[in-house]
């Protein structure tokens, strides 16, 4: 699996640049990261080349995983790479998207799934993500745990399923369980994982079946 950051090759330091809702702009990740509207986010310089093993990795992988972590200012960064979104549509790996357990005060604020997921293909070009994977399970501050329950947290609230999002090609939904029960606002790492292995499970089997690649129609 591929996950986490990439670290371009640059011979400058790479800056974050966002557009917001109302047309002004801003720069910066601390200052982007504790901002809500966010309409688009662009790396300057543009013409940055991504590291090598990086890209040697995603022709590797048997499962693509993008996510979690911020989405402006963590996930989509990597993403607005061209080699990076070339060496994903070029890969026969399923490309999953995990999206956050909770929203972030500021860069999402308010975001659902479907916002979520709409961001992500705005800026990486629709059709990349096979699958999103999301969190069907929240709880309150006070422990209690079920599908309606809010967080209320500062920090965000639990992300809603609202599904579909907006797109011709849609990417397939998986649900499950994925919630730390001491943090709320976090994945608990092993079931994660567990999730992510049933899918990969599963799209080994498809491609045995038929004999190609799996994607989602």
């Amino acid at each position: 699996a591929v996950r986490g950051q990439v670290v371009p090759v640059s011979p400058t330091p790479l800056v974050l640049h966002a557009q917001l809702a109302d047309g002004s702009e801003l720069e910066g990740q601390s200052r982007i990261t504790a901002t809500s509207g966010i309409a688009r986010v662009w790396l300057r310089p543009e013409a940055v080349r991504a590291s090598a093993d990086a890209l040697s990795a995603i022709a590797d992988a048997d499962l693509i995983v993008i996510g979690p972590g911020s989405l402006f200012t963590s996930v989509l960064p990597s993403l607005l790479l061209p080699e990076i979104r070339a060496a994903l549509a070029a890969s026969q790996a399923p490309r999953v998207y995990v999206c956050n357990v909770a929203t972030q005060g500021g860069e999402t604020a308010g975001f659902d799934l479907a916002a979520h997921v709409e961001a992500l293909e705005r800026h990486a070009a629709g059709g990349l993500i096979d699958i999103v994977l999301a969190n069907n399970r929240i709880s309150d501050r006070s422990g209690v745990v079920g599908a309606t329950a809010r967080i209320g947290t500062a920090d965000g609230d639990a992300v809603r399923l609202r599904w579909p999002p907006a797109g011709d090609r849609l990417p397939r939904l998986v649900l499950d369980d994925l919630l730390d029960r001491t943090d709320p606002r976090h994945h608990d790492p092993e079931r994660l994982a567990a999730a992510l292995l049933q899918i990969a499970e599963r799209d080994r089997v498809t491609r045995r079946r038929s004999g190609g690649v799996a994607r989602s129609a």
